[in-house]
């Protein structure tokens, strides 16, 4: 397969750009990081998980890049401003901001609780705000900088059952597009990269009482287009992307016809649940059926 970073490796100029990226430890944030990695980026690696960014750092290492663990909460403002400070000591400045650290808890409106609600919102929004206002200093001073914040389709358009998640979305979306208008002649653009069903650990929790959507795989898509998305806004300026593209522009068009798209939706997650379900009520079956076989039996299997 053609891979597109090496098509482009010419026409993007990461050399020596200090990036910020949040959800680093995985998913999206993990691939990006990976990716600008490889095009000459030196990059704070923001997550949590400790042990996951060192092993990403190692990686990015490897391949000649620079990362640097930054182990931190951004849901907690202090420790924000901490890693900040350490990544612009270390690298002398910060060029690039990459929102991508999310949550999501699915649960139908009658079912959600609020301390979920409230979890993902300080992750998903309150987060990127944190890092937002963090860096923005740094870059009104340079008179230079690129912001891209992950959101989601979800954000343009809630559905069944991850409204919670939608809502955190839509603050998203409406935090950024004020954004860019307080940053115009700035030298400073703030894009949204909005894309949909994305395959990463996240989309495992979407559906409830459903394990993983490893019986939908044709749903998710590969996390590297989200990446090519995010690289695209970075060396453009563009303000929106959907993923796939054009997504986005549909969402917006279903506006005009609310009740259908809301019919239409509610039989598309009904669906979803159901086939999901059959999926892994088939796999369970698969599984148990190989632990009862006799040992001689099991053995074959798996040669």
């Amino acid at each position: 397969m053609i891979n597109p970073i090496s098509l482009l490796k010419d026409r993007l100029n990461f050399h020596d750009r200090a990036v910020l990226i949040t959800g680093a430890s995985s998913g999206i944030g993990e691939d990006i990081a990976q990716a600008l990695g490889r095009l000459g980026a030196q990059i704070g690696l923001i997550a949590r998980r400790k042990t996951k960014l060192q092993d990403l750092a190692d990686r990015i290492a490897a391949q000649g890049g620079r990362a640097l663990p930054l182990a931190c909460d951004v849901t907690r403002r202090s420790e924000v401003d901490e890693i900040v400070r350490r990544a612009s000591n270390a690298f002398g400045k910060i060029d690039i901001l990459i929102n991508s650290a999310g949550v999501l808890i699915p649960a139908h409106t009658e079912d959600a609780r609020i301390e979920d609600l409230d979890a993902m919102m300080r992750t998903n929004f309150y987060g990127m705000v944190h890092m937002i206002q963090a860096v923005l200093p740094l870059m009104r001073e340079a008179g230079s900088g690129r912001i891209v914040n992950i959101a989601s389709l979800a954000g343009r358009r809630g559905f069944s059952p991850i409204g919670g998640y939608s809502a955190t979305k839509f603050a998203v979306v409406g935090f950024t597009e004020a954004l860019r208008v307080e940053l115009v002649g700035s030298g400073i653009t703030a894009s949204l990269v909005m894309p949909g069903v994305v395959d990463t650990p996240m989309a495992d929790t979407a559906l409830p009482g459903v394990e993983n959507l490893s019986a939908l795989p044709k749903l998710a898509m590969p996390t590297n287009w989200v990446t090519w998305a995010i690289l695209a806004a970075l060396t453009f300026g563009w303000s929106e992307i959907g993923v796939p593209p054009g997504a986005a522009t549909m969402q917006k068009l279903s506006a005009f016809f609310p009740g259908a798209t809301d019919v239409m939706l509610n039989l598309g997650s009904r669906m979803l649940e159901r086939f999901g379900r059959i999926e892994q009520y088939r796999e369970t079956s698969v599984e148990t059926e190989r632990l009862s076989a006799p040992a001689k039996n099991r053995s074959k299997r798996r040669v």
